[in-house]
């Protein structure tokens, strides 16, 4: 599979991470001890199986695009990690973390809750930080994957994935038959396709994670999650608010500020309490919102 180098990735590796170092440590020396548990291993093995059960098989992927397929593939990996790595004590900030917002937003989509899973499993696998490295179920992963092995394909794909974030676009129309977004901040404009079937209207803005073609010389992107239509209020409103938000510095500090806002946000559940009182309507290819995150008043369900 060709693909795209990522220099923010790489540039994150010296940093220190307490809970993949302490789970590191431990399996090193599991993997040193001399007397093994064999019970613990068929126990493990019976549950990794039955975990790789859940991940999307050829005949689902083979229809998705390519790029598409991919990521699809690599989330169910990490999800399959995840669900071992969790039920280590190393791992309780993090496992208390996603519970508690699974509990309190019951993800899945409409009509149950507007926090699919799409952008609930995107945000508990790579955007919810714990601690000073703000270590996520994500970056362990990775962190786990380099030091025993994982493909390095598969460690590129789950890397990008823990680089991205969400993000505010307005629709700019069409080209060539992909969806154009310009992101209001950094003023960048994508050329993406979206898996779910939406392909909105000029001048909608839309709340969503963007991922690159993860092939050499494809354009397009991949709008991973279903959208969240921002129906009110418009633009010049959401620019306002960034302007109360980000401060008012060079355009370089503003936009690295409007990334770290958009990926992490002044608390862990700042944008699934967003998502989930904003709620306005929906279909099945996407979901509306009204409100902004600073103005209560304006969400339906504030």
């Amino acid at each position: 599979m060709p693909r795209k180098t990522n220099k923010s990735t790489s540039s994150k590796s010296t940093v220190r991470q307490p809970i993949a170092d302490k789970i590191i440590k431990k399996m090193r020396r599991q993997i040193g001890a001399k007397v093994v548990d064999l019970s613990a291993v068929i126990e493990g093995k019976k549950n990794a199986e039955a975990l790789q059960e859940t991940v999307a098989s050829r005949e689902e992927l083979v229809d998705l695009d390519p790029t598409h397929a991919l990521y699809v593939y690599a989330q169910n990996q990490t999800s399959v990690m995840v669900e071992q790595l969790t039920m280590l004590p190393e791992m309780n900030r993090l496992a208390r973390l996603i519970g508690m917002a699974e509990e309190q937003y019951m993800p899945g989509g409409p009509p149950m809750s507007p926090l699919t899973t799409s952008f609930f499993t995107s945000w508990a696998f790579f955007d919810a930080g714990v601690g000073l490295a703000r270590e996520t179920p994500g970056t362990t992963t990775i962190a786990i994957g380099k030091t025993f092995g994982m493909h390095k394909e598969l460690l590129h794909v789950i890397s990008t994935m823990q680089d991205s974030r969400m993000g505010v676009y307005a629709h700019e129309g069409f080209s060539n038959g992909a969806i154009v977004l310009r992101e209001l901040i950094t003023d960048r404009t994508y050329r993406v396709t979206c898996p779910s079937g939406y392909d909105g209207r000029q001048g909608e803005l839309w709340y969503v994670r963007i991922l690159p073609s993860l092939f050499a010389g494809e354009a397009e992107h991949i709008v991973l999650t279903t959208p969240y239509v921002l129906i009110e209020p418009a633009e010049h409103e959401w620019q306002a608010y960034f302007d109360r938000t980000l401060p008012q510095e060079t355009p370089e500090k503003r936009i690295a500020a409007y990334e770290h806002h958009m990926k992490w946000g002044p608390s862990h559940d700042y944008w699934n309490e967003f998502v989930f009182e904003a709620y306005a309507n929906h279909r099945h290819e996407a979901i509306f919102l009204r409100g902004l995150p600073d103005r209560p008043e304006s969400r339906p369900h504030s």
